[in-house]
């Protein structure tokens, strides 16, 4: 039997909030991972985002590469995000969101994940 391997790449956002507001998104993706890392360096191009980290690019720039990932049907069904509320435990909510991500459309047969 072959074995599935889910990619979830996880970036969270919000600790300066305090706990007010914490978000963790996460990208999963199996077979199309290539195809997806290649799109994204394109769009960061495209956005003016580049290679430079998230809070050192422009607002603008992380908005047009905001919006065209989400105007993008390649990434359709591989977007997940969780909104945890008054919480400052970091690390268990972006646990909770990963596990979240990956039971929400897990492959039937056996599988693996790798998380970035």
């Amino acid at each position: 039997m072959m074995i599935t391997k889910l990619y979830c790449y996880v970036d969270e956002s919000g600790q300066n909030t305090k706990g007010k507001v914490f978000v963790v998104s996460v990208v999963v993706t199996g077979q199309k991972r290539e195809e997806l890392i290649k799109i994204c360096e394109q769009l960061e191009q495209v956005s003016g985002k580049r290679k430079d980290k998230w809070g050192e690019a422009d607002h603008e720039e992380r908005m047009r590469y905001l919006h065209h990932i989400f105007a993008d049907d390649r990434f359709r069904g591989c977007l997940r995000y969780e909104v945890f509320r008054q919480t400052i435990d970091y690390d268990t909510a972006t646990i909770k969101g990963i596990v979240a991500s990956i039971k929400w459309e897990k492959p039937s047969s056996k599988y693996t994940t790798l998380i970035y």
